[in-house]
């Protein structure tokens, strides 16, 4: 993403507003962050199941290897967007109520728990706008944000401050769960 903004500034010569037509590129800008986070967000889960299968939990190999199948067949961090729904679906996979758990933990209606489910949801409605060149979809998303530069940055900082985020809550859930901290 870093390298995405350097392409951009040089394209811009670093100028605000429109010195030239860079609409693809925050396009893409917003394509990799939503990718960055479905990524993270997969990451997780998985140091999170790994965390409930260690041997010390889970001695026997075969039921290991039956579990892990289990809680990763059908994630929806396969196949969907790292929405608030695919995320808390995959989460309550491990006994997890993530967006509970977000609240409580985030209770800041504009810098917690429910701005990052609203964040999420407007992510993945541009990113799906933009990846399915859904012209409807991509104007709604620019009525509620502009598809800028500062926009990318805004997001990023604030889903950056999600991932901290749902990394403490598993976290400390999963410490709850297996008895152990697990990172």
């Amino acid at each position: 993403m870093d390298r995405l903004e350097r392409v951009h500034a040089a394209v811009t010569g670093g100028l605000r507003g429109r010195p030239r037509d860079v609409t693809e590129l925050n396009h893409a800008l917003f394509l990799r962050l939503a990718a960055e986070v479905q990524g993270y967000c997969r990451d997780l889960h998985d140091e999170s199941i790994e965390a409930m299968l260690r041997p010390a939990l889970v001695p026997n190999t075969a039921v290991r290897d039956a579990l892990r199948l289990a809680l990763e067949n059908g994630r929806r961090l396969d196949s969907g967007n790292a929405g608030p729904g695919n995320l808390g679906t995959d989460w309550a996979r491990l006994g997890a109520t993530l967006w509970d758990d977000l609240y409580a933990a985030y209770p800041s209606p504009t810098a917690g728990g429910k701005d990052w489910n609203r964040r999420l949801t407007w992510l993945n409605t541009t990113r799906n706008g933009i990846a399915h060149n859904d012209t409807t979809t991509i104007a709604s998303a620019k009525s509620e944000h502009p598809l800028t530069l500062n926009t990318f940055r805004v997001m990023r900082r604030r889903l950056s401050q999600f991932a901290t985020a749902l990394d403490s809550v598993t976290g400390a859930y999963l410490t709850v769960t297996t008895g152990t901290a697990p990172w």
